[in-house]
């Protein structure tokens, strides 16, 4: 398979990086920065192109006549696009992705692209849908669904109150029998580590787990999750995705207080008129007499949105010297900068990069591949698996599957079941997996009936 990834910044680099590590393909890079392409080519030894997408001698050059698939992951919506339809024109049967970030252009594009982009990625949008869900509890990290919301991955921070402390994940599951909950990885002392049946979770862990959307809110609690009477939120930044963001609380939430500051004033004005029940400020989200206005003592949550990391970085410090209780969400687009954003004492980071190459991933995998999602950066991996006919995983018991991997759900005949380690595995389910990222090529491997 022969792959063109166009655009060599973060997002290219990353997409990179994950097909060296996971799949035997050549990797070729375009992009107009010569430094870029020399620095990933010399670290991932690929193939660089120095020049445009939306050119076709660049294209020409890049090999595009016999290339399978070209990502478009560029700063630049336009030069995505135009790449994906320059890359159409010179090779009719290659697959196109491109990064759109403009929920405008987003949408004019999916309705008018006549088929030249088959799968357009709204990371803006996903970022907004993913800190909707966080809002549930200040102890969740990491929400996202599963099988079209048949089941959940979450990701909580144990507190003391917590009703699972120091008792074997063994004993969990006799004590909750039943339960279609199971606890598939944590991160102690900052590292990454699967779930293993004696292992013991303590005050402090970051824990991975998978639910069955009708047992989640016990779940919640019965792992201490704490949920707010009344949820006061701060939104910070009345651009794309903070107005995005404000309008799935107003839907979703009906008894969420709201407060969104907008720096300009005639932004501030216009988004005023798209809102229903959240209450626009204008005004810099570093004044502190601001922050008052909004009522940041007795604020639940903030969230800053603007399109400077540092500034998302500088305003939550700020709320969170005014008041420690609150829970702070950034959205940071530097990988560098979320690791600053955690010794600042930020709770959650959003990093619009990791959506992008989440949604990616799925069209580089098998096909029984159907869903991935990365934990961290690029630490592990969430995937929903379809078994097909001649997996070598058909017909076993969960208990002799020796692979470095934690099954989370089983969907079988479209809902999750409970399952054990005697537990058959049949044709027709679908899996939910928890892996490192360091033994996905493995699980990968072994989850394929594709050449790979």
């Amino acid at each position: 398979m022969k792959i063109l990834i166009v655009g060599a910044g973060q997002v290219g680099s990353q997409i990179c990086r994950y097909l060296v590590r996971e799949m035997d393909c050549e990797i070729t890079v375009l992009d107009n920065n010569s430094d870029n392409v020399g620095l990933i080519t010399d670290k991932l030894n690929i193939i660089g192109v120095v020049g445009e997408g939306t050119r076709g001698e660049d294209l020409k050059r890049s090999g595009i006549k016999n290339t399978n698939l070209i990502v478009a992951v560029t700063p630049s919506d336009e030069a995505n696009v135009l790449s994906t339809f320059f890359a159409r024109k010179l090779n009719p049967d290659i697959q196109t992705i491109a990064r759109i970030r403009n929920t405008d252009y987003h949408e004019f594009v999916s309705e008018k692209n006549d088929g030249f982009i088959d799968i357009v990625i709204n990371p803006e949008g996903a970022v907004a849908d993913a800190a909707q869900r966080l809002l549930r509890s200040k102890q969740l990290f990491f929400y996202q669904n599963l099988f079209n919301g048949k089941a959940q991955v979450i990701g909580l921070n144990l507190s003391e109150k917590s009703n699972v402390l120091n008792t074997s994940l063994r004993q969990l599951s006799e004590t909750f029998e039943g339960l279609r909950t199971f606890v598939v990885g944590y991160r102690r002392n900052n590292v990454l580590q699967l779930a293993n049946p004696d292992d013991q979770l303590i005050e402090g862990d970051k824990v991975y787990l998978i639910a069955a959307s009708d047992d989640l809110e016990r779940t919640l609690e019965i792992f201490g999750v704490e949920k707010p009477p009344f949820h006061r939120v701060i939104v910070i930044g009345g651009g794309k995705i903070g107005l995005d963001f404000t309008k799935r609380v107003e839907k979703n939430f009906n008894n969420y207080q709201l407060k969104l500051i907008e720096k300009d004033k005639e932004r501030a004005e216009a988004i005023a008129g798209e809102l229903t029940r959240a209450i626009v400020l204008q005004g810099d989200g570093m004044e502190e007499d601001l922050l008052n206005e909004a009522g940041i003592h007795t604020a639940n949550t903030i969230i800053s949105f603007t399109e400077n990391d540092k500034s998302n970085l500088l305003m939550l410090y700020k709320a969170k010297e005014l008041n420690p209780n609150i829970t702070t969400i950034g959205l940071i687009k530097d990988y560098g900068l979320s690791k600053l954003g955690e010794s600042m004492g930020i709770d959650i980071v959003l990093n619009p990069q990791t959506t992008t190459v989440s949604s990616i991933i799925p069209n580089v995998k098998p096909s029984s591949f159907k869903q991935v999602q990365m934990i961290g950066e690029d630490e592990g991996e969430v995937c929903e698996v379809l078994i097909e006919r001649n997996h070598e995983i058909e017909s076993k018991q969960l208990g002799e599957i020796k692979i470095p991997v934690k099954f989370g759900a089983i969907l079988r005949d479209g809902e999750p079941i409970s399952f054990n380690t005697q537990t058959r595995i049949q044709v027709g389910d679908q899996v939910a997996l928890f892996m490192l990222s360091k033994d996905s090529r493995k699980v990968t491997k072994y989850f394929s009936i594709d050449a790979y």
